[in-house]
């Protein structure tokens, strides 16, 4: 066990998990955006991209007042940034989650139940 409640096997896991989603993003970029590998990208981030997608990317379009924002998403490297840090906030959901399961066994079981 380490400071954050994680053993080093998940912890590795993770890890890879977000390099194999920027190293198949990226792929996909160098290979112009096949359309069979569009919806893979989607799938594998999901929901951790649609989540940066619409608290970071597009408030920030908002605020700079560019119309462009589906076009800059869909072009050079932010799309490979988009899924890695779709992949990210996934990683960091299921953080969450076991982080509260524990918390609430642990107290289920010091109140005796």
């Amino acid at each position: 066990m380490n400071t954050l409640g994680l053993r080093t096997g998940p912890r590795l896991i993770a890890v890879g998990y977000v390099v194999l989603v920027l190293a198949v993003a990226l792929a996909d970029e160098i290979a112009g955006h096949p359309s069979a590998l569009d919806a893979t990208m989607t799938l594998i981030s999901f929901p951790g991209s649609i989540l940066v997608l619409v608290t970071l990317v597009y408030p920030l379009a908002i605020l700079v007042g560019d119309d462009t924002a589906d076009e800059e998403v869909t072009s050079n490297l932010l799309t490979p940034l988009l899924h890695g840090a779709g992949a990210l906030v996934n990683v960091l959901v299921v953080w969450a989650v076991i982080a509260f399961v524990r918390h609430f066994r642990n107290e289920a079981r010091r109140s005796g139940r």
